[in-house]
């Protein structure tokens, strides 16, 4: 189990013609990255681990950043059906329609998953269990000509059928909108206020002495303003997030404090783009992020405020009718306090990424995803994860209403400050089957392992099993 990825895509967003309730909830153990909350899969029980760029729990800042994009990407030419992804396209005999009322739709949601998990723990010897989830979701959407808002909320309700004691309930809600002031000037804001929990793979956590997860309260604020006057596109936004972490408890009896970690965090961008050319846009990006904890030392005695910045060029395209998509690469920067007597080392790096849709048939799409970035941590003499993604996941439909899902994935994290590094392979399939407008079937498998170098590390590997209810209006 871990921290549910509820957060909310901006309304610049291109928005799927299918709601997928994982832009609330992350499906399956997944990793929230910089510019792209991942459905990872679709087995039951979401579990998120803490990705983070610039210390950040949520995505949504550079999201923002590249949402606003979408209103000032490049613009295709010579569309086709088979220019439009396998889980992008309208199905007009399943899909929700939403409850009209005045200007506004509302969609609500209810799924319910029963998931066996062989090692929910994490550990080297794996104990399993029957989790069923329990998910409402809803979104209340403005339809009209000009500016958007959209209510967002949910809940992932996690009940274990033997080890109860890690029963618990993630909440999020938010509001979003878009003001549409010119043809070529558009704004747009997004705050939501959450209460998460940490996955138990993630490094954090403190192996045979917590008793349940690392829990914390979110709350989060993003605005950016984009300006399109013609084939030259310029974006520029900034967000702050709060992190409040409670108190753990702790095997035996007493708590783990967490107060080390309550943080406040800024951030900034500004992106420029250039349409060059029909479905080629080249752009750079700078962004600038300040982040100060409440406690002047963690639990080590480490200073980890911090202030950095990153900067990219990159390329959004579309080759012929085949791949769509972005790539980027740069320069990532992470500064820690030098004058404390015991610093952090400063993180550093090249910072590159993908994004690719491919196209094969009407039928067939294959997404290619990968990315570099730095993660939070506490561990003593450790500044950061230094995180190395990559993952392909393939799409297809066998028929309208029946989709089946492939998918593979790889992390590799280093330790800055250490010589630790751990690997974490993953694979998964999964189907669904869209019964009618209001009701659909999803079942999956997801294999997950995680290796090190460290034999203070407890190595694991995982099975996942699920079948999920969604139930829709």
């Amino acid at each position: 189990m871990g921290s549910s990825a509820i957060t909310k895509a901006p309304a610049s967003a291109v928005r799927v013609h299918r709601f997928d309730k994982n832009k609330i909830f992350g499906g399956g153990d997944a990793v929230t990255h910089l510019g792209k909350v991942s459905r990872a899969s679709f087995v039951g029980g979401a579990e998120i681990m803490n990705g983070r760029i610039f210390g950040v729990v949520t995505a949504i800042t550079v999201v923002a950043a590249n949402a606003s994009a979408a209103d000032t990407a490049p613009t295709y030419v010579g569309m086709t059906e088979q220019d439009v992804g396998v889980m992008e396209r309208a199905r007009p005999a399943y899909d929700a329609k939403g409850i009209p009322t005045g200007g506004f739709r509302a969609f609500p949601e209810l799924d319910v998953s029963e998931t066996y998990d062989d090692n929910v723990f994490r550990r080297n010897t794996g104990q399993a269990d029957f989790i069923t989830t329990i998910s409402p979701t809803l979104r209340y959407s403005s339809e009209w000509g000009r500016h958007q808002v959209e209510l967002y909320g949910g809940a992932n309700s996690y009940v274990y059928s033997d080890y109860t004691a890690q029963n618990l309930t993630d909440w999020n809600v938010g509001l979003d909108g878009r003001i549409d002031v010119l043809r070529e000037l558009t704004v747009t804001m997004n705050g939501y206020y959450s209460e998460l929990h940490e996955s138990w793979e993630a490094p954090n956590n403190v192996i045979g002495f917590q008793a349940q997860p690392n829990r914390y309260y979110a709350g989060h604020f993003d605005f950016s303003t984009a300006y399109k006057p013609n084939r030259l596109s310029i974006v520029a936004g900034g967000s702050y997030d709060r992190l409040d972490w409670t108190d753990t408890p702790a095997i035996g009896g007493g708590f783990i404090r967490n107060g080390d970690r309550s943080q406040n965090e800024y951030q900034g961008f500004v992106r420029t783009a250039y349409d060059f050319s029909p479905g080629y846009s080249a752009y750079v990006r700078v962004a600038y992020d300040n982040r100060k904890f409440d406690e002047l030392f963690d639990r080590s005695g480490y200073d980890r405020s911090l202030s950095g910045y990153r900067v990219d060029g990159g390329l959004v395209l579309q080759l012929t009718h085949l791949i769509r998509g972005e790539v980027y690469g740069g320069y990532i920067r992470q500064n820690f306090n030098q004058s404390v007597p015991t610093p952090l080392p400063n993180g550093n790096g090249a910072d590159f990424g993908a994004n690719l849709d491919w196209f094969a048939t009407p039928l067939l799409t294959v997404h290619l995803f990968a990315e570099h970035n730095f993660s939070d941590v506490v561990l003593s003499g450790v500044s950061q994860a230094d995180n190395s993604t990559v993952s392909v996941r393939a799409d297809y439909e066998l028929r309208p209403n029946i989709l089946l899902h492939a998918g593979f994935g790889y992390i590799s994290t280093t330790f800055t400050g250490s010589s630790r590094v751990d690997s974490q392979p993953s694979a998964e399939i999964s189907s669904e089957y869209l019964i009618n407008q209001n009701f659909s079937l999803q079942f999956g498998y997801r294999y997950g392992e995680r290796t090190s170098n460290s034999s203070n590390q407890e190595e694991y590997k995982v099975n996942r099993v699920s079948l999920t209810l969604k139930a829709h209006i």
